[in-house]
């Protein structure tokens, strides 16, 4: 049992050009310095996630630059930008074939060997189910693979389809989609009502997976078939209709597994689907309500989620960050910021770490471009990191079994024990790790009873792993009528015990 896990998410183009543009003989993905993994071997990383490997697609990086509704983005993100910034969307996809710029396949897999044997790190790669690129080879070969206009269209409604021709005949094929927001204008939609695409989707995943070791799945819950038939009901019905209780997920993730069974599912999921992606088969999923719950600072709905998720269900995948939240150092107090790390991290489960994150950035990273913002490091937060990951590997944290406590009342009507959320992790050796946040902007109080039978009886030296804090504590006392906290505002601390 390893419970700090660890995935990296970088955007391997805009990494290969930064690094790239400062030492010319990096010439292929294989001639990244091997500094680079090296520390982030150190801090428990398990798994690089590549994004935007693939081929490009030249109509994405197109349109990248001619959407006007685009540029806001790209000003936030990269003042000054440019139009040779510009490269396209990694998630309209024209091929699963490794990117030219990186020098194709076969360095690829020198690289990816590599990485493996020396630093024990798998690869993610992205797998976008719902919708391919416009210049994909396959719409001109199979335009009934995709969703088209409804005969009566309005003229309003144009501008969410794009037309082609095919063996003399018109067609208008619908943009990709999410429901909630306007069309991906450089993407098709694919028909999830057909078998054919089921079919060629499932060959696609299987030819990706020899290229990988786990695939991150975009918006993966809208081929769900409550979803798609809800969002393409009004739109025509392809010839080849796939049973009404047969999805994609289940039989897809089932046919890989026979293959290797090792090979990792992580969805991109919202809406309250989680439970239904991890039923399909999915490793891991994402976990958007521990990040709103730590953003919009609600902690009882934090504390109950933590006690009713992580004691039993861990296929939950955190983040403070990924490339469609804002950075986490733009939007938290450096002290918030610091509580967040803490209780995300140190959670029995796999987490990501965005590029730039542990360096503190403030500016997000538009995927459409090539450049990153230039910032000067937070030296306090890249520390913070450092120790804090050091410290969970040198901990029960790695392999201990989490306990979720209750704190309660210090004194008579003190109601500030409602800020903390603390947890217990201790392992087959009865070492033990207490993880206490006052996640609230006040002073607080609490007493929480550390139910763990070799207190009794003894004393205990309780040492703070993330400052020089150190206490002695009867274990009568914590097992009995409970121990006393007092923490600062979004004050977070991890107690090491230690037998006298």
């Amino acid at each position: 049992m390893n419970n700090h896990e660890l995935i990296y998410q970088v955007d391997i183009r805009e990494l290969f050009f930064r690094l790239k543009s400062s030492n010319p003989s990096i010439k292929t993905i294989n001639d990244l310095p091997e500094s680079y993994f090296r520390e982030l071997k150190k801090i428990g990383v398990k798994y690089l996630w590549l994004l935007g490997i693939f081929e490009p697609s030249i109509e994405s990086h197109r349109l990248a630059y001619e959407l006007v509704e685009l540029h806001q983005r790209y000003n936030e993100s990269l003042p000054g930008w440019n139009k040779d910034d510009v490269i396209g969307s990694p998630f309209a996809i024209k091929s699963y074939s490794i990117a030219k710029e990186f020098s194709g396949k076969l360095e690829y897999l020198k690289f990816r060997k590599k990485i493996f044997k020396k630093f024990n790190m798998g690869i993610i790669l992205d797998f976008v189910p719902n919708h391919t690129a416009l210049d994909n080879s396959i719409v001109l070969k199979h335009p009934e693979y995709f969703i088209k206009a409804p005969v009566d269209l309005p003229n309003e409604r144009m501008n969410d389809y794009h037309k082609i021709k095919f063996n003399q005949r018109e067609f208008h094929l619908a943009h990709g989609k999410d429901p909630y927001f306007p069309s991906w204008k450089d993407t098709l939609q694919l028909d999830y009502r057909s078998r054919a695409v089921h079919k060629f989707m499932l060959k696609k995943l299987l030819k990706l997976s020899e290229l990988c070791d786990g695939v991150r799945c975009d918006m993966s819950m809208l081929v769900l078939n409550e979803i798609f038939m809800q969002n393409w009901k009004d739109h025509p019905l392809p010839i080849d209709l796939v049973p009404a209780g047969k999805e994609f997920w289940y039989n897809a993730i089932n046919e890989i597994k026979k293959i290797n069974p090792n090979f990792l599912f992580i969805a991109e999921v919202y809406w309250d689907k989680e439970r239904i992606m991890l039923d399909l088969g999915f490793n891991f999923v994402y976990d958007k309500k521990l990040y709103d719950c730590l953003i919009h600072n609600n902690c009882p709905r934090l504390r109950d989620y933590i006690h009713n998720t992580f004691s039993c269900e861990k296929g939950r995948l955190l983040f403070l960050e990924n490339h469609d939240e804002q950075r986490a150092a733009a939007v938290l107090t450096k002290q918030k910021y610091f509580a967040s790390a803490t209780l995300t991290f140190t959670l029995p489960t796999l987490k990501l770490i965005n590029d730039g994150q542990l360096e503190g950035r403030k500016y997000s990273h538009a995927i459409q471009l090539r450049r990153l913002m230039e910032e000067t490091p937070d030296n306090e937060i890249n520390q913070f990191y450092k120790k804090l990951f050091d410290e969970i590997q040198r901990s029960s944290i790695r392999n201990g079994y989490l306990k979720s406590l209750k704190p309660f009342s210090a004194w008579e009507r003190s109601p500030s024990f409602q800020n903390f959320i603390i947890y217990l992790y201790e392992n087959d050796k009865l070492e033990k790790d207490l993880v206490v946040i006052n996640f609230s902007a006040y002073q607080s109080q609490c007493r929480v009873k550390i139910e763990s039978l070799d207190l009794v009886g003894k004393e205990f030296l309780i040492e703070d792993r993330l400052s020089d804090q150190k206490y002695q504590r009867s274990g009568n006392e914590m097992f009995y009528d409970g121990l006393f906290l007092e923490l600062m505002s979004y004050q977070a601390q991890i107690f090491r015990f230690r037998k006298l």
